[in-house]
């Protein structure tokens, strides 16, 4: 069974890791400590899985427990070789969480390339993880690690990443939220009033502290979702209902409340297993239904902590609105006029950023593959970027 005091402690943590970036270090060690671990990495990955799984890169964004050598090597090479990673690809892509005993038998594991020339030397042993995110060509996860001699992790393990697991998304996408807000690299608090970007902060009690010129300018349209009394109202009574759910949780979680009205939370382990745990909630999405013909506004609530990036004493939780309908601004012409890239280039770097598989790209623009892949050799070193993940994130950036 998850401790309620250990889990309020991680939560909070967490969430403040997200808007102070330094603090998600401690979050991880904290949740090391807990479960009596050697390691733990937040990563993601790019691949491609045509006629063979193939793993194009990685970006291992917090890591606790590993050595900067062990660190270097894994992006050097063994990311690629990952006997772990491949078999949860490959085998239990639909799986929410699971341990490495799971994957596969410990007389395959130390058959591996990656047992011998990497946990072994880095006293690397069992292994569990969650997901994060997953979409066509992308998987996010965070993973935690034993040394060699610790035990399998198992059940209680499993039943507090299975409670952790919905903050763990709910905080990446709310990372990636700020890390666009942070384009200018000046405070959020400076140029949140300005940002396209249409989210709004909530105070404990659920009123609107402040929003976004882009939040502004939905909410005015009064089409579906609205601002009445400091509120956020909607049309549809189902709806409305839902949203002051998700929002009453999301700030009880953001203002470290959240073990006071625990929800059931239910993933699907690999194997098959159903894993059970309790945790505060954490707020998460619906679609707020608009006057035919325009599609639902899509809505993520998230519980927030106040930090260094977006410093905001009584916010406690954020609301982000997205329009389906919305025109995906091209950063073609930026990427062009600031790091000197080709038209094709330029093109090539936006499908990319837009979705697409590099193979799809090469048809796209009726180019081979190799001709494809040395443009992006050449995107990534103008822009200064040795990764997609990070050209991405270069790209998020833009107006």
């Amino acid at each position: 069974m998850v401790n309620g005091s250990d889990l309020s402690r991680l939560l909070l943590l967490l969430y403040e890791g997200v808007s102070t970036p330094a603090r998600m270090q401690v979050f991880l060690q904290s949740l090391v400590s807990t479960v009596g671990a050697k390691g733990a990495v937040l990563r993601e990955h790019l691949y491609s899985a045509d006629a063979k799984l193939h793993v194009d890169t990685v970006d291992l964004s917090a890591t606790v427990g590993y050595s900067e050598e062990s660190l270097q090597i894994y992006r050097d090479y063994y990311y690629k070789n990952d006997i772990y990673l491949n078999k949860v690809l490959e085998n239990f892509r639909a799986a929410d969480c699971g341990s490495s005993q799971v994957l596969l038998p410990m007389s395959e594991l130390r058959r591996s390339e990656l047992f011998a020339g990497y946990m072994t030397p880095f006293d690397i042993g069992p292994m569990m993880w969650a997901k994060l995110e997953e979409r066509h060509g992308y998987h996010s996860s965070i993973g935690i690690v034993r040394n060699r001699n610790g035990s399998f992790f198992d059940e209680p393990e499993l039943q507090l990443l299975t409670a952790l697991s919905p903050h763990l998304r709910q905080a990446f996408r709310l990372n990636k939220t700020l890390n666009e807000l942070n384009a200018s690299n000046v405070m959020l608090s400076q140029c949140l009033d300005e940002s396209e970007i249409a989210i709004c902060m909530l105070r404990q009690d659920g009123t609107v502290l402040r929003m976004t010129e882009g939040a502004q300018s939905l909410l005015e349209k009064q089409d579906g979702i609205w601002v009445c009394n400091k509120r956020l109202e909607v049309a549809v009574s189902s709806e409305r209902s839902a949203l002051n759910r998700l929002i009453a949780s999301a700030t009880e979680t953001g203002v470290s409340r959240g073990g006071e009205h625990p929800i059931s939370i239910e993933s699907n382990a690999a194997g098959g297993r159903k894993i059970t745990s309790w945790a505060g909630g954490a707020g998460g999405a619906l679609l707020v239904s608009r006057k035919p013909p325009a599609r639902s506004l899509q809505v993520l609530v998230t519980p927030f902590c106040t930090g260094s990036r977006l410093s905001e004493p009584e916010a406690a939780a954020l609301v982000s609105l997205s329009d389906p309908q919305a025109v995906l601004k091209s950063r073609a012409a930026i990427l062009r006029a600031l790091y000197r890239l080709t038209p094709t280039e330029a093109r090539i770097a936006d499908l990319l950023f837009q979705g697409l598989e590099v193979r799809e790209v090469a048809d796209k623009l009726g180019n081979t593959l190799e001709t494809t892949r040395f443009h992006i050799k050449r995107i990534l070193s103008k822009t200064g970027t040795s990764r997609q993940i990070e050209l991405f994130r270069l790209m998020f950036s833009l107006r």
